[in-house]
């Protein structure tokens, strides 16, 4: 995995998500963009630690839901955290708890934005996190107290 993308290569960037019509949309709308390309997509954890493993050097960031059948995205996080310590993760889920917030940001997610956002916030998102730079979606930010980290590109 390589540390942060460069400027002449895409942002590489594993989706992870059970649920398939999830994973097409922002697979969609992802590809829009020039500098973000969709290295891989996968339905849950044991299958994105087996795509991990077999990745060189295209991913840069992974985003993931939490709530997964089986083992869940917090699993995944701990995991990515201990293997792959340059791999940016941006948590997208529908859940906004405070508590869960905070979970996933000490265990390592890079951000944390919910499927409510806008579409376009996913797309900002992803490319802050790529520069290493901490993200979190309007409400979150909001439940947590603090103003929208960093503002919209």
């Amino acid at each position: 995995m390589s540390a942060l993308a460069t400027v002449d290569e895409p942002i590489g960037v594993m989706l992870v998500d059970d649920h398939a019509v999830v994973r097409e949309g922002y697979r969609r709308l992802l590809a829009l963009e020039t500098d973000i390309q969709v290295t891989g997509e996968f339905a849950n954890v044991d299958e994105a630690l087996a795509a991990l493993q077999a990745d060189a050097v295209s991913t840069q960031v992974l985003v993931m839901d939490l709530s997964m059948p089986g083992r869940d995205g917090m699993e995944l996080l701990r995991r990515v955290r201990l293997w792959w310590p340059a791999l940016q993760v941006l948590v997208f889920s529908m859940h906004d708890s405070p508590a869960l917030v905070l979970q996933a940001l000490r265990t390592g997610a890079m951000g944390y934005i919910t499927k409510s956002s806008p579409p376009q916030d996913l797309v900002a998102a992803v490319r802050h996190a790529a520069q290493g730079q901490m993200v979190l979606s309007s409400d979150v930010a909001d439940a947590l107290g603090h103003g929208c980290l960093p503002a919209r590109a």
